[in-house]
């Protein structure tokens, strides 16, 4: 049976924290139930627990937390030291993860962001292309919009296939926000995140940064139905399939181009036939040791310039050049590049029979 986290869940209602992989891939063998709780219970005090505390928590004597948890020191997990009279395990080099809970009795409340109204949903285009910021959503707020709205639920569901592993809060708050702040129809996120998971089934890396930008693009452009996405999906496929075949040829490595270079390519296939994109391509290689898609760019700039449209155009444009060049070092050299207008031999010739000449 497979098991796969619920991110609209109510355990998430209070926020979440980071596990280091290596927890369940290597320590989960090598370390005790009670060495686990503890690491667990540290990273979700943002990395710091005095073993007072742990023996509360676990239930143990303070001299027993106290000893199970050199483990953790030894494997250079945690890090120990003095503070007041009590021992604490701060982990080593632990980045703030998330905000500290506040104690049921007592501490300070937190302050909840303010809840999305209809009121504050600017337009999508408006809050895409002007930079709106979308507001702050707590895991509490993503679990009880989750709640409310199937489809909101189904879409975290969906990002967690793509991503192939538990998605982080920030990653929640952009698909709701992309929903509920932008207005993006639900419909349209989930053909994105099929397009996405296509493309990680076909071997490549789909980060949440591509998603979020392919996104912001859509917005941008006006696509806010389901037509209107199936009409973009063919284009990047077609770009996608493209970029493959030129990859190839040019000696690329980055698995798919990036927003800039898709409206490059495009740019070029409106002007150009495959063949000649080709040959841009093949020019590059003789003349630079590394691809460079902006060479390339400046072929096909020149080429539509001079009215170059076929491979024939640019042999004889090539052919004319190295010509020019040709002729541009000999004059550089001195040399003559036309045939002379004299004969050398009959000037020699004739100073040799000149009997004007008096020595």
């Amino acid at each position: 049976m497979d098991y796969r986290i619920n991110p609209a869940g109510k355990i998430w209602k209070d926020g979440m924290f980071f596990v280091p992989a290596a927890l369940a891939e290597k320590y989960i063998k090598l370390a005790s139930e009670y060495q686990v709780k503890a690491l667990l219970y540290i990273l979700s005090r943002n990395g710091v627990a005095t073993s007072a505390e742990l023996s509360k928590k676990l239930g143990i004597p303070q001299a027993d937390a106290e000893n199970m948890m050199d483990f953790w020191i030894e494997e250079g997990v945690l890090s120990s030291g003095k503070d007041g009279s009590s021992n604490y395990v701060p982990a080593a080099g632990l980045e703030r993860a998330a905000e500290p809970l506040a104690e049921e009795n007592g501490g300070q409340k937190k302050t909840e962001p303010a809840q999305i109204t209809e009121s504050e949903k600017p337009q999508k285009k408006q809050s895409a292309s002007r930079g709106i910021k979308a507001p702050v959503l707590s895991p509490k707020e993503i679990v009880a919009i989750s709640s409310e709205k199937p489809q909101v639920a189904q879409l975290l569901n969906e990002a967690q296939s793509v991503y192939g592993r538990t998605i982080s809060h920030s990653e929640q708050e952009m698909i709701v926000n992309l929903t509920e702040f932008y207005g993006m129809p639900p419909e349209v996120v989930m053909m994105l995140l099929a397009y996405c998971e296509n493309l990680r089934s076909n071997g490549r890396a789909v980060s949440p940064g591509y998603f979020y930008k392919t996104a912001q693009n859509w917005l941008e452009d006006g696509i806010d139905t389901p037509a209107l996405a199936e009409s973009r999906i063919c284009e990047l496929e077609k770009t996608d399939a493209f970029w493959q075949s030129l990859k190839d040829t040019a000696g690329f490595t980055k698995d798919s181009p990036t927003e800039k270079q898709r409206e490059m390519i495009n740019r070029w296939r409106q002007d150009f036939s495959d063949e000649m994109i080709f040959r841009a391509a093949e020019i590059m290689n003789e003349n630079i040791d590394k691809p460079d898609l902006r060479y390339m760019d400046k072929i096909l700039k020149n080429w539509k310039k001079a009215g170059i449209k076929t491979p024939e155009d640019a042999k004889r444009e090539s052919e004319h050049f190295e010509r020019q060049k040709s002729q541009k070092e000999k004059s550089r050299r001195g040399e003559i590049s036309r045939p002379p207008t004299y004969d050398l031999n009959k000037i020699k010739k004739d100073a040799l029979n000149n009997t004007d000449i008096k020595y």
